[in-house]
């Protein structure tokens, strides 16, 4: 999905544009927002990103599944109380 970034080059605060394919950045790139050119790659932070200009828009990128995000969040819950609850019963627990 073709984009246009402007963001600021951190230290000088010069804007700059880029266009390329939109990629976003996972686990230690998370803070990253990613264009894929023809001279290669380019990683902005994200904090520094002022607009995202595309045509097409891939909506299935930016749609929260709620009820994914709160089975998730219960199932961790849940495995969380297990874990204090045999903390308790095994003794280790002294609070």
């Amino acid at each position: 999905m073709e984009a246009t970034i402007e963001y600021f080059e951190t230290g000088t605060k010069t804007v700059k544009y880029a266009t390329g394919d939109l990629f976003f950045g996972d686990a230690l790139l998370q803070d990253y927002l990613g264009l894929r050119m023809s001279e290669g790659y380019l990683l902005v932070p994200s904090a520094t990103v002022i607009t995202i200009k595309m045509k097409e828009l891939d909506e299935d990128l930016y749609a929260v599944n709620t009820e994914s995000m709160k089975r998730s969040k219960m199932h961790t819950l849940k495995r969380l109380r297990e874990d204090l609850d045999r903390e308790v019963e095994g003794g280790r627990f002294h609070g």
